[in-house]
């Protein structure tokens, strides 16, 4: 977990953190989302596991063995995806037991800083002021709140400063931030995986069996709570994908 502009930030979940996309390494593959993966961790876990459910069905049976089949090197790596795709999962669930652990340990939020409205008496000296007044000769009814101001602001500021360091020796010393440190290589591996896949041109149906698998890993979804047009579309040809492979 980190601390973003004094909020608490949790990548394993449905995350607030930005958006960031992975580049494809072959030309013509999309680029992997890396949210939308992060997200399996969270609500969407259930919806993807319910979609990989659908694609993980063993492929019809084949004359050729595998060695043979055009598409081996795509099964290889689904394996091998699907195991890291495990360990990413395994990972996520230990940062969430030491995230609800943490939460019991935290200390109350800090007041949030608002500067305090202007007194009327401050506010008719300070529009009676001229630019020059500004610099060196404000009005002292003024300087004096001005002052006060900055004062609590200053306190405020340390109050905040005093938060984060302990949230931050709290998610340390529980190893939260190490177990987010681990599930972060594991979303690398998992991304990695997929860009392998989908450099790999398919050669039969099955073999973009596995392509489907790699974008529901990653967090893509094939059938939407809102779909548009080239939603169905993608749906459509993603369940032609599936029958035709026999899955």
């Amino acid at each position: 977990m980190r601390l973003l502009e004094g909020k608490q930030t949790k990548p394993w979940e449905k995350s607030t953190m930005p958006n960031t996309t992975v580049r494809a390494a072959a030309e013509g593959m999309p680029a992997i989302n890396r949210r939308r993966l992060l997200n399996l961790t969270g609500a969407g876990l259930a919806l993807a596991a319910t979609a990989a459910t659908v694609l993980k069905a063993p492929a019809a049976p084949i004359a050729a063995t595998p060695a043979e089949h055009p598409d081996a090197e795509l099964f290889r790596l689904d394996q091998e995806m699907e195991e890291a795709y495990s360990q990413m999962n395994r990972a996520a669930k230990l940062c969430k037991r030491l995230d609800r652990k943490c939460e019991k340990l935290y200390p109350p939020d800090p007041p949030k800083w608002e500067e305090p409205p202007m007194p009327e008496d401050v506010r008719v000296a300070f529009h009676a002021m001229t630019v020059k007044d500004m610099g060196t000769n404000r009005p002292a009814i003024y300087a004096a709140w001005s002052n006060e101001v900055k004062e609590q602001r200053a306190a405020n500021n340390g109050l905040q400063q005093a938060y984060q360091a302990k949230w931050q020796e709290i998610n340390r010393e529980s190893g939260l931030d190490a177990a987010e440190d681990a599930f972060g290589v594991r979303v690398s591996e998992v991304d990695e995986f997929a860009k392998r896949i989908c450099s790999i041109p398919a050669h039969t149906f099955e073999g973009m069996a596995v392509k489907l698998r790699a974008h529901v890993r990653c967090g893509g979804e094939i059938e939407k709570e809102e779909m548009y047009t080239d939603d169905y579309a993608f749906a459509s040809i993603a369940a032609d994908i599936r029958r035709l492979a026999g899955a």
